[in-house]
């Protein structure tokens, strides 16, 4: 069994589903998406966000799996303890949200392991048991080289940024119809 390759039209079109059923549970009829609350989206997908130490070094930002196992984490005394994941629990650094700086970094490491379990079970005949695995996030210090954690990103981000938000503020810009890159660099004057 190969592993899905999704491309850039999969992860958005998978996007697009997993945003009507948010708005159609959590936004009012007839108005436009422009957040997603990443904690609700969990819940009415059916799964528990837990905020527990993740590393000593705070470089795991989220874990989860689609199947049940038990994994190490460090307790309130920073010491190793076991942590029983059931498929449907998505683990968060727990400094992510102690700290108002990091609102950007926690909605997007929840989205990023939202988006683990989307894919776990849209594939759930390669995420079996005996395929057995926890995908952790890491603060990326490099390019993504892993292609489930690439995958994760992409549809992570896609989650985030609702349709309706995206057109939006490419219309208040003036950007028309089509995504182009921004920079300082290349457009100073536009930027």
């Amino acid at each position: 069994m190969t592993h899905p390759y999704l491309s850039r039209m999969n992860i958005e079109s998978i996007a697009k589903e997993i945003s009507m059923q948010y708005k159609a549970a959590l936004v009012p009829q007839k108005h436009l998406c422009y957040y997603v609350d990443p904690v609700a989206l969990a819940n009415e997908l059916g799964l528990a966000i837990v905020y527990r130490n993740l590393s000593e070094n705070g470089t795991i930002l989220g874990l989860t799996s689609p199947n049940e196992g038990c994994i190490t984490i460090l307790d309130y005394k920073m010491e190793e303890s076991i942590f029983f994941l059931d498929g449907q629990t998505i683990l968060i650094e727990d400094r992510l949200r102690n700290h108002p700086k990091n609102r950007g970094k926690l909605n997007f490491t929840i989205a990023h392991e939202i988006a683990h379990q989307v894919i776990y079970r849209r594939f759930p005949e390669y995420y079996a048991c005996q395929y057995r695995m926890v995908c952790d996030y890491r603060s990326p210090q490099a390019r993504v080289q892993d292609w489930h954690e690439w995958q994760a990103d992409a549809l992570g981000a896609a989650i985030l940024l609702p349709e309706d938000a995206v057109r939006d503020a490419m219309f208040f810009f003036g950007l028309g119809e089509k995504m182009f890159v921004l920079s300082k660099k290349y457009s100073p004057n536009k930027f």
